[in-house]
């Protein structure tokens, strides 16, 4: 073959791929590679249906949707995928995967590439954080220096990768993918900017909507706000029955706060980890400037066992203050809030004072208000 033959082949290669066309329909065809397995599930869009497998081999075909995730999944195994009208081949087993035909036109594979990437992130993630923890020669406080060093400096590569991400796939599901991973810490403002990019098709999704509630839920009860009140059916107590029944009765978030104290207001869980660790910082803010001027209360959310467990985990960590339990997700919607604990302060007045407090800052909130 000339030298000529080489280019005419090349530019027919490449021809051939620049001319594949996004179809109306996705065609999959797969391999299962554990043995016995007669049926695979597939589930997309309002599809759910079981497909059989003849010698370890299956073949459909779905309408092409690339604002919806898809599922294929037997016994055990599982993998998403897009249907973004490119023919696609699944593998199902160990480590089951989904390639298009056409990569360089396929949203399929920038999914391929994201977790690709996201494997590699949390990868070397947890290796410098091992590396640096690990390192003998520092002091517990250079250890955390360093670490939140490398925490900002991680951050801001990883939300320019999503950034970037984002703006290349606003018309697909890959775009949730993205704005979840920016969702932590980014602002609001922020987040309503990278909403106004988003195709209708992707905005108007569920996840999306959610996202613009709490955004305007945290905007209405945001700093200098006065705060909205809540009524919630709070376990107080039990029965003398056998056995012993819960007593109800419901509590109004106004009976704690506006009441011409400082209110530090911490929203946890007992199945929350991080909120457990907070509980001796709070406790002992709540011991040096509890009096006529201030306070504590605890509100017990989205809580994932009977209320007893939150009743029997707060004694136990020595919550001696005010407290509500049973609130399921009533203060969280209003307030905004996607992640716990969140503590907040309260003025006299029943005015916002601060956010979002955590750790050393939770103590400088409060001494700087109550004297």
């Amino acid at each position: 073959m000339n030298f000529k033959t080489i280019i005419f082949a090349a530019i027919a290669a490449a021809a051939a791929v620049s001319c594949a066309k996004v179809a109306e329909n996705t065609e999959i065809t797969g391999t299962v590679e554990p043995e016995g397995i007669s049926e695979i599930n597939v589930t997309v869009g309002q599809i759910d249906t079981l497909v059989s497998v003849v010698d370890g081999k299956f073949s459909l075909t779905v309408p092409t949707d690339i604002t919806v995730l898809g599922t294929v999944s037997a016994a055990n195994y599982g993998v998403n995928f897009i249907a973004d009208g490119t023919p696609l081949t699944v593998v199902l087993g160990e480590a089951s995967a989904v390639t298009s035909k056409y990569p360089k036109i396929s949203v399929q594979e920038r999914f391929n590439a994201f977790n690709e990437n996201e494997k590699k992130v949390g990868e070397e993630f947890m290796a410098k954080r091992q590396e640096i923890y690990s390192d003998t020669l520092m002091t517990d406080e250079q250890k955390e220096e360093a670490f939140e060093k490398f925490y900002e400096e991680f951050m801001e590569s990883y939300q320019k990768y999503n950034a970037d991400f984002l703006a290349e796939n606003t018309d697909n599901f890959l775009a949730l993918f993205a704005i979840q991973n920016m969702r932590g810490e980014a602002d609001d403002e922020k987040l309503n900017s990278l909403i106004e990019t988003l195709d209708p098709s992707i905005s108007s999704h569920k996840y999306v909507q959610g996202m613009k509630k709490a955004i305007e839920a945290r905007i209405a009860t945001s700093e200098g706000k006065m705060f909205t009140d809540f009524t919630v059916n709070t376990v107080f107590g039990q029965t003398r029955s056998i056995p012993p029944q819960p007593l109800y009765r419901d509590v109004n978030f106004s009976d704690f706060v506006g009441k011409g104290k400082y209110v530090l207001v911490d929203f946890w869980s007992p199945w929350c980890g991080p909120c457990k660790r907070e509980i001796p910082n709070i406790k002992a803010v709540y011991e040096k400037y509890k009096g006529d001027n201030f306070d504590v209360l605890s509100i017990a959310v989205w809580e994932r066992e009977p209320v007893e467990v939150t009743i029997s985990t707060a004694a136990e960590l020595g919550v001696n203050w005010n407290q509500i339990n049973n609130a399921g997700s009533i203060p969280t919607d209003i307030y905004g809030i996607e992640g716990i604990p969140h503590i907040m302060l309260i003025g006299p007045d029943g005015t916002i004072l601060k956010r979002g407090l955590h750790g050393k800052s939770v103590e400088e909130a409060v001494a700087e208000y109550v004297k």
